[in-house]
């Protein structure tokens, strides 16, 4: 449990665990960037969510991380805003991490969802010693499709009728990934990030 990365920091973001203390600022968001978030993420069909249910996704978040199951993070700027969501999930399989991220539109085009998911690439390689990364999109996602190429990934299939989008129709899936092997090579080695373990150590 000492190597797990409870606070991660780049040049302009900070990454922790999630607390119940973020619902008001993330329902915010998410009502905010609803329209614009919709088409991309399935689990917005459950949306709007209430103030309370939104604290109890966040508590289940927090004890998932704590658990090794899913790492969450919120992503904020140095100034303490909350801009979005980013995370290493384990149903990518052994040995593998699935990344993603959520960025709100008030922020779009600043590169922060690169940035996030660079960061995720570095923690998946160097602190939980994975294989592999994935990052999954659908292909109509061209901002997703361009994060994948930033972070060195390299399309391996896109699968036909794979995700259920938020509507509930079936789509095709685009899988990206990024293997141990040309990790040293890839952008997201250079990426400047400090990570620290829940006692502050530092892993990165």
């Amino acid at each position: 449990m000492s190597r797990i990365a409870h606070r991660v920091e780049t040049e302009r973001l900070i990454m922790r665990n999630w607390s119940v203390d973020d619902a008001e600022a993330y329902r915010a968001l998410l009502d905010r960037g609803d329209l614009a978030l919709r088409p991309w993420i399935p689990w917005m069909r459950d949306e709007p969510m209430s103030l309370e249910a939104t604290r109890e996704r966040l508590l289940r978040h927090s004890r998932d991380f704590e658990l090794g199951v899913n790492f969450r993070y919120p992503v904020f700027l140095h100034d303490g805003s909350l801009i979005g969501e980013t995370g290493l999930y384990t149903r990518a399989g052994d040995g593998a991490r699935e990344t993603g991220y959520l960025i709100d539109s008030a922020h779009a085009g600043k590169s922060y969802a690169s940035e996030a998911a660079m960061a995720m690439v570095r923690i998946a390689f160097e602190v939980d010693g994975v294989d592999r990364i994935e990052l999954h999109c659908v292909p109509e996602n061209a901002a997703s499709n361009r994060v994948a190429l930033k972070l060195g990934c390299q399309l391996e299939a896109t699968l036909r009728r794979r995700t259920r989008g938020s509507d509930g129709v079936l789509r095709d899936s685009c899988v990206w990934s990024l293997f141990a092997s040309g990790y040293a090579a890839s952008p997201s080695a250079a990426l400047p990030v400090s990570a620290f373990a829940a006692d502050g150590t530092q892993l990165l």
